[in-house]
């Protein structure tokens, strides 16, 4: 009798603490779990739980991204002219421009917040690549995706469906359109014959107009001709793990990856980072155009076929199944 009272005393915490955490006066509490639910591609019914339709409304109305309705000007980005300084404006710039001139890429590592960060600067953007796991409602883990191609270093990529498990938005590979989930346009990132990485909306019979050689769709646009996109709140979005793909204006490309816990369980949610962060981080390391990916479980990097970061589904070493990623040969 001992031990059922105390589950039920704890069990009566526990219900207290969640009460108190969603109906409580803490204004970050109610916004978090309405714009965390409200991105998920599933997990909405989490809101409704807990709050009317028009208390959601006001929330997400208060939490919102400006969409950026401009598309890349290519004209504006030089590939492959990196100046050498023996004098910068700032760390961050030391840290992008300062390599071995056989260097492909160059890793840096450092904290926001709680959270590990990882930002790839890759020195020729005509060698990355958007590869294909797959296109038929399944996928694989991004590390064996990497070893499939040979890569030597691989991020996930474009989003996919949760209803029928299939890639969403535009997928080309190697100049070919592979895949379009339809016959609309898509937010997309796309690199072209140039390695000059376009943001902006994009149909499928622009692929060859556009001379695009390597495309995934997902989104939102963070930052394009650098502007970034104007936030509210929280941008709309609650914190998670975050995979985005950005250029500089000297050619330079931008993978970043930011952590959440893992799979460590937080009452905190995943953890990581809101768009506001993003747009923080990348602004820091010169992105002049930067388009996010898709987040949250399938955030995975991959180096040298080891996973390097750490994801949070309870998969193999937290590995989601991805369809889509980005790959450097």
């Amino acid at each position: 009798m001992k031990l059922i009272t105390k589950l039920v005393i704890a069990l009566d915490i526990f219900v207290i603490f969640c009460f108190l955490f969603v109906y409580g006066p803490i204004e970050y509490a109610k916004n978090f779990w309405i714009t965390t639910a409200m991105e998920t591609g599933t997990h909405k019914y989490l809101a409704y739980i807990f709050y009317s339709e028009d208390t959601i409304s006001e929330v997400m109305s208060k939490n919102s991204l400006e969409t950026i309705k401009e598309e890349t000007d290519i004209s504006t980005i030089t590939i492959g002219k990196h100046e050498k300084k023996t004098v910068y404006e700032s760390v961050y710039e030391q840290q992008i421009l300062e390599h071995d001139e056989e260097d492909l890429y160059k890793l840096i590592e450092f904290k926001y917040g709680d959270f590990d960060c990882y930002l790839i600067a890759i020195y020729d953007p005509t060698r990355i690549e958007a590869v294909v796991a797959s296109t038929t409602g399944g996928g694989k883990i991004l590390s064996d995706i990497s070893k499939e191609h040979d890569a030597i270093l691989a991020i996930n990529g474009g989003g996919y469906s949760w209803a029928n498990g299939k890639p969403t938005g535009l997928i080309v590979n190697n100049s070919e359109l592979v895949y379009a989930s339809g016959y609309g346009t898509f937010l997309t990132g796309a690199f072209n014959e140039d390695g000059i990485l376009f943001v902006g909306n994009m149909s499928a019979s622009e692929v060859k107009e556009k001379k695009i050689k390597e495309a995934l769709s997902f989104g939102p646009a963070l930052i394009v001709n650098g502007r970034a996109a104007a936030i509210q709140g929280t941008g709309g979005s609650g914190m998670n793990p975050r995979t985005v793909v950005a250029q500089r204006q000297d050619g330079i490309a931008l993978f970043l990856v930011v952590n959440g816990y893992g799979q460590k369980l937080s009452w905190k949610g995943r953890g990581g980072v809101y768009y506001s962060d993003l747009i923080t981080i990348l602004e820091r390391y010169g992105a002049y155009n930067a388009v996010n990916m898709d987040g949250g479980s399938s955030t995975t990097l991959v180096i040298n076929h080891e996973l390097i970061n750490s994801p949070c589904e309870p998969q193999k070493e937290g590995q989601d199944f991805i369809r889509t990623a980005w790959i450097l040969k």
